[in-house]
């Protein structure tokens, strides 16, 4: 894959489709972003192509001030979708971006829970099935209220309130953030204000999440945030028919409020 991906990245470069090319290389066993200007460069052969993740469009939005033209970006189904998103919030120029597309390994798929492991056009052909989604944990399965309640309560209990969900997050790009306002969560509780805290992020979220994991890697506490997360997910497409990160040109129903009578059809 290696190989592929740096005959790519060469050539993007060299027939003029980019200006610049994005991507990662291995020093000292740390993952860095790498900016290529010319074809030439030599830490185009050491392009990452292995299963450790880093979310692409938050390098992408920091390098595009700084290069006039095109910015070809190595970056994966998951990547490509977080771009999309921040495109609508207007963070991010996606006439401006050249997706490389890298497909995950079959380990990573599964690993992840992953149905979408290979973007459009990858660099290289994929050996690689879609994953089923992972499976829920006894208890939240179950039909009653009071027994879902109890399940997440009992993960919720062990946060420690150390953002790391948040500032993980490559959508989570608001100035404000809903989870520091006092009059919404307290501070000075760890855990914090139970179930507050964890339902305000999943609902803020609820438009934008593509499902790339960042936050559940990110959780010191092992709190199945994906689940979460999907399981919101999957509420809001069925009443809206929505899914982010499929469509620029397709608006989340968030962007705009409507009538009154709007909302109550789907009461």
């Amino acid at each position: 894959m290696r190989e592929e991906l740096a005959r790519a990245i060469r050539e993007v470069l060299e027939e003029g489709k980019a200006q610049a090319a994005l991507f990662l290389v291995e020093k000292d066993g740390k993952l860095l972003p790498h900016l290529a200007r010319d074809a030439s460069d030599p830490a185009i052969e050491a392009a990452y192509a292995g299963d450790r993740r880093f979310a692409m469009s938050a390098f992408t939005a920091i390098a595009l001030p700084g290069v006039e033209g095109k910015v070809a970006v190595v970056g994966r189904e998951c990547d490509r979708r977080m771009m999309i998103e921040l495109a609508k919030l207007n963070h991010l120029d996606l006439e401006r971006v050249l997706l490389l597309g890298l497909p995950c390994s079959q380990e990573l798929a599964d690993a992840c829970g992953c149905d979408h492991p290979v973007p459009p056009e990858p660099v290289a052909e994929p050996d690689v099935s879609p994953a089923p989604g992972p499976a829920r944990e006894e208890g939240e399965s179950e039909a009653s209220t009071a027994g879902r309640l109890e399940y997440w309560l009992e993960h919720f209990s062990r946060c420690i309130r150390c953002y790391g969900c948040r500032n993980s997050c490559p959508l989570c790009i608001c100035k404000e953030c809903a989870i520091e306002r006092e009059e919404l969560v307290g501070t000075g509780s760890y855990p914090p204000d139970i179930p507050i805290f964890h339902i305000i992020r999943a609902l803020d979220m609820a438009d934008r999440c593509i499902d790339c994991g960042m936050c559940e890697l990110s959780c010191p506490a092992d709190i199945p945030l994906r689940e979460l997360y999907r399981g919101v997910r999957e509420v809001f497409k069925g009443v809206f028919g929505y899914e982010p990160g499929l469509s620029p040109e397709e608006k989340s129903p968030m962007a705009f409020l409507g009538e009154p009578a709007d909302f109550g059809a789907h009461e």
